[in-house]
């Protein structure tokens, strides 16, 4: 192209370049750009809404027909009364959110009521069935309200605890009310009686204002501090200006409708002046700072039902803490924010064939859609430049500034009006990418061959051709490297070298759909992810483990390193610090910020280009394609909402019954399963706001529950909890101080420690019962088998009766007469008397024995079984044995008795050989475990022996030992200090005593007899030197 042919381009664009300049100034968004969401009576919301309010908690208030209702931003609530308490009227009038946090509410009845920390408190004005219209409260704390219904009302004030209505003393004329004012001056404006009347600071009576203020006029103070006015006598809005009388006034003409009276007004935070129309709708005005005063700057928009307005018929408009316009109307409630995303106007949400995108001039875009091409920008409306001719494909801007328009029949350069075709290098209608490898020079590819133009004429380029596919993207990068996109692969074109990436080499994105390049970095989106390449191959971030980054469309790196994405999920944003973390770690969890129709978006990344759906501005902002529509985003000023949200719990429910969560609560008693309701007042994206809770004593850490606004708790055990809650608002900002609920669930009988303890001692019965009778039934079978033990000797006594000593006896005998024959002194006679003698002895002792066997011990005699034991050792007279008994004397178990007997026996038997002793005491202690002591003073027993527990060669310690463990007991021997030997023998109670039988009495009874009995054996005793207790 000639010089002279550029030159004439650059003319004709050159008068966008500089709307381009005027549109980048930075105006306010139009109310068409702002994020409108709409709650209607199916979505819950109450129809007929007359007033808005919001309180310092962040609920926002809304006086109705049909009631007072609070909506946190995802459910409405209506306002019910304490019993006892009780609205004067369910029509709602006005609204008051003071700065204390009370909520006056007025009524068309005429009267008014205080509502504080959830308390009603209703007041009388005194003009019956007049509607409250307005309520304000001024610089000091005082409440004002006008009342107004035809020609009746006025205006009253709330001082000292009570309301006093206004008259003519006070320099307010009669007549209906219909507005008042607390200006930030602390001067009143009211408007009463066809009048406007302000109380400057510091006077006691209204002044008069010299301006019209009939049919229902409405007030409202301006950021400068002028005060603008409404009514139905002339259509406009008047301007007061300097808040004066008698100061030049300003009329401003706001969007035509049939009704133009303003119902009523505010000013946003950022000047802008919002109002509603009886049957209307919205509007807005422009505003402008204009030598130190808020003007108008012509900007005049309205919005109605046909944008999706509940209802034209709108009343209340108020602006929130964070910002949003919220306006009540006979049908519903509306919300208008700003976002950070914009919606470009101006241009069809129904592109048949999808949007295309180049950049424009100063921060300008251009777009195709259908069968035009538009230039968008911030601030205004999309200008259509001209129609085209075909469905275009492809939209390039190259270095010279020309604007390319690629279809898949031709190519062309738009003129200004038109599209000047430029013929492609082959015939068959051929889909094809799009390259500028040096300023001005435009090569193109398809799989009819690669052509460069030069010279205005197309030049073969084989090193730019495909495998046959079409190619979806074709880009040179900085380094002079070209990168195509085709199908599933990607190809690197470096001077000679000719390079593919594909699912082999970890290019695992399905269909690349868009390659984008920043410097060094060389990123590619399809249609399972983000893959960047680290000069060697690619590396990949899977939407199956990151499912934001499903069918990534479009790519763009800014300069500060953040990287945008447009995808099938919304509009992307990763910090340069979390690409980098990403791509080192592929698999782990990657941080990123959604932006979507929340934020803003249209919808999602238009799915179908064959370019970049996502580009940056030469300004700075991003714009983005989806089907339907083109939004931008500047990323220097994304809305952030820094307003950590109020945190409430609204109730706690048990057992049926709901309990406020204003104050701790006490639960009836056996309650374990419970409901918590909780909310946070961060009104602009509700569904986003994040909750965490934790129950103390229950929860180990903090639960994160998302955006589930109640909690469930089953199980519980009696005692005090404490319920805590914050939470987080869209961008992420909590409020940790959050929310308590203390609340204690009381025990049951059966769960207190009373219970607890009757329990625990029934156990421990239990335990002691199966203890009894697991010890019961061991001494039954102790007994068992000593009773078998004294069967088996009865047995062999009657043996040895029967075989043994018969036999010999018979033996005897016949020796006997065989003697009796031999002769007198002879030795042979001798011999045989004296064997005879010995026999005699044999059988008498075997009697003995026998008799031993036999015989069973008394189990009440053991003391003088003792005493028969020690007379029987032949101790010297004159040592002294003392034999005591203590406790209840009770009768010891048949084969115990044997076995104490013996192991006393024995012990007495080793005192009498080896203890040269002067003194033996034997204590006898009747209890549980029974116990028998004997200790003397003589020479003790040697250390080794007790060490060892036995004299080598000998074993009656040992079998004294035996027979204690036979009857499960112990023996203990011991060396006192003071020199002699102690034993001590202790046996479990249940085996040493004799099972009870029968009555107390018969116990007794049957003692008696051994009792008297055994006075015979201490008399027996006493001849001995032995001394029985």
């Amino acid at each position: 192209m000639s010089l002279a042919a550029k030159y004439r381009i650059l003319t004709i664009l050159a008068p966008l370049w500089s709307i381009g300049d005027a549109w980048a100034a930075g105006e306010p968004r139009s109310l068409q750009q702002l994020r409108h969401t709409a709650w209607t009576v199916r979505e819950g919301a109450p129809p007929e809404i007359w007033a808005l309010a919001q309180s310092r908690d962040g609920y926002l208030w809304l006086g109705t027909g049909s009631g007072l209702y609070r909506f946190d931003g995802a459910r409405f609530d209506k306002f019910r009364p304490f019993p006892r308490e009780h609205l004067p009227s369910l029509n709602v009038n006005s609204l008051l959110a003071t700065r204390t946090g009370d909520l006056w509410i007025g009524f068309a009845s005429g009267a008014v009521a205080r509502l504080r920390a959830g308390h009603l408190t209703t007041f009388d004005l005194g003009i019956p069935s007049v509607p409250v219209l307005a309520l304000a409260e001024d610089r000091a704390g005082m409440i004002w309200a006008v009342l107004g219904e035809d020609n009746r009302g006025g205006v009253a004030r709330f001082h000292r605890g009570r309301w006093q209505m206004l008259d003519r003393r006070h320099g307010v004329a009669a007549g209906a009310a219909t507005s008042v004012v607390a200006a930030s001056d602390g001067a009143i404006w009211i408007a009463v009686g066809g009048e406007l009347a302000v109380l400057r600071p510091g006077a006691v009576r209204f002044a008069r204002v010299p301006a019209s203020a009939s049919e229902r006029p409405q007030l409202r103070q301006a950021p400068d501090g002028a005060i603008w006015l409404s009514t139905g006598a002339r259509p406009g809005l008047q301007r007061i200006a300097g808040s004066a009388a008698g100061e030049r006034q300003t009329w401003v003409q706001p969007p035509r409708t049939a009704n133009p009276r303003a119902e009523s007004m505010l000013f946003d935070r950022r000047g802008g002046l919002w109002g509603t129309y009886g049957s209307g709708g919205v509007f807005r005005l422009g505003l402008g700072w204009i030598g130190g005063a808020l003007l108008p700057n012509g900007v005049r928009e309205r919005f109605g039902v046909e944008r999706g307005l509940t209802s034209n018929l709108a009343n209340p408009i108020l602006e929130d803490r964070e910002g949003n316009i919220w306006v009540g109307t006979n049908l519903g409630l509306d919300q208008f924010r700003e976002t950070s995303a914009v919606v470009a106007t101006g241009l069809p949400t129904d592109s048949r064939n999808g949007y295309r995108i180049a950049p424009g001039p100063a921060g300008a875009m251009l777009v195709t859609t259908n069968e035009a091409l538009f230039l968008a920008s911030p601030g205004r409306t999309a200008q259509k430049l001209g129609r085209l001719p075909r469905r275009p494909l492809i939209l390039h801007t190259d270095a010279l500034a020309r604007v390319w328009i690629g279809t898949d029949r031709t190519l062309g350069i738009w003129s200004g009006t038109t599209v000047r075709d430029v013929p492609l290098p082959w015939r068959k209608p051929t889909p094809f990418a799009l390259v500028e490898e040096t300023p001005g020079r435009i090569c193109v590819s398809s799989p009819n061959g690669a052509f460069c133009r030069k010279n205005d004429r197309w030049e073969p380029e084989p090193r730019l051709a495909t495998t046959g596919n079409p190619p979806t993207q074709l880009l040179r990068d900085g380094t002079g490297r070209t990168w195509i996109a085709e199908g599933d692969r990607i190809e690197l074109i470096e001077g000679r070298t000719r390079r593919a990436f594909s699912a082999r080499k970890d290019l695992a994105l399905g269909t690349v759909v868009v390659i984008a390049v920043r410097g060094s970095h060389v990123y590619a989106g399809g249609d399972f992810g983000l893959a960047r390449f680290d000069g060697t191959r690619f590396v990949t971030l899977r939407s199956d483990v990151h499912p934001f980054l499903s069918r990534t469309a479009g790519i763009v790196e800014t300069a500060a390193g953040d990287l945008w994405l447009n995808t099938a999920g919304g509009v992307v944003r990763i910090a340069k610090v979390d690409i980098e973390e990403a791509f080192a770690h592929p698999s782990r969890p990657l941080k990123a910020r959604v932006f979507d129709r929340d934020d803003g978006m249209p919808g999602v990344a238009q799915q179908d280009s064959w370019s970049q759906t996502a580009i940056e501005a030469s300004d700075g902002r991003l714009w983005f394609l989806t089907r339907v529509g083109v939004a931008w985003i500047d990323p220097d000023q994304l809305f952030f909402n820094r307003l950590p949200p109020p945190v409430i719990i609204k109730s706690l429910t048990a057992g049926g019954r709901t309990y406020s969560g204003e104050a701790p609560v006490r639960l009836p008693k056996g309650t374990s399963n419970l409901q918590i309701a909780y909310t946070a007042t961060s009104l602009s994206v509700p569904s986003r706001v994040q909750f965490r809770y934790q129950l103390e004593g229950i929860d180990d850490g903090w639960v994160d529950a998302g955006a589930r606004r109640e909690a469930f708790y089953t199980g519980l055990a009696p005692g005090s909890y404490r319920f805590r809650l914050m939470a987080a608002n869209e961008d992420g900002v909590w409020n940790r101080q959050g929310a308590t609920l203390a609340f204690e669930i009381p025990p049951t009988f059966v769960q207190s420690w009373a219970f607890r303890l009757l329990c625990g001692l029934g156990a421990l019965l239990i335990l002691w019962l199966l203890y009894r009778l697991r010890l019961r039934a061991a001494a039954h079978r102790i007994r068992a088998r000593m009773a078998e033990r004294m069967g088996e000797r009865e047995r062999i006594a009657r043996e040895l009766h029967d075989t043994l000593l018969q036999s010999v006896q018979t033996l005897t005998l016949h020796v006997q007469v065989a003697v009796e024959d031999l002769p007198q002194n002879t030795p042979e006679r001798a011999k045989l008397e004296s064997a005879l003698n010995r026999a005699d002895r044999a059988i008498s002792e075997g009697r003995d024995r026998v008799r031993d066997l036999r015989t069973q011990l008394d189990p009440d005699g053991i003391v003088e079984i003792l005493a028969g034991i020690v007379a029987e050792q032949g101790f010297d007279p004159a040592m002294a044995v003392r034999i005591q008994a203590n406790g209840d004397i009770r009768p010891l178990g048949q084969i115990a008795l044997d076995e104490i007997v013996r192991i006393v026996g024995e012990a007495v038997a080793n005192v009498r050989q080896h203890a040269n002793a002067t003194q033996l005491r034997i204590d006898i202690r009747f209890a549980r475990p029974f116990t028998i002591r004997l200790s003397d003073d003589g020479a003790g027993i040697p250390a080794p022996v007790l060490d060892c527990g036995r004299k080598a060669g000998h074993y009656g310690l040992q079998g004294m030992r035996e027979r204690a463990r036979k009857l499960r007991g112990t023996l203990a021997i011991r060396a006192p200090a003071g020199g002699g030997t102690e034993l001590v023998l202790t046996i479990p109670a249940h085996v040493a005593y004799a099972r009870r039988s029968g009555s107390r009495w018969s116990a007794w009874r049957d003692r008696l007899p051994r009792l008297f009995n055994a006075r015979l054996w201490r008399r027996l005793a006493a001849s001995r030197h032995i001394t029985i207790d």
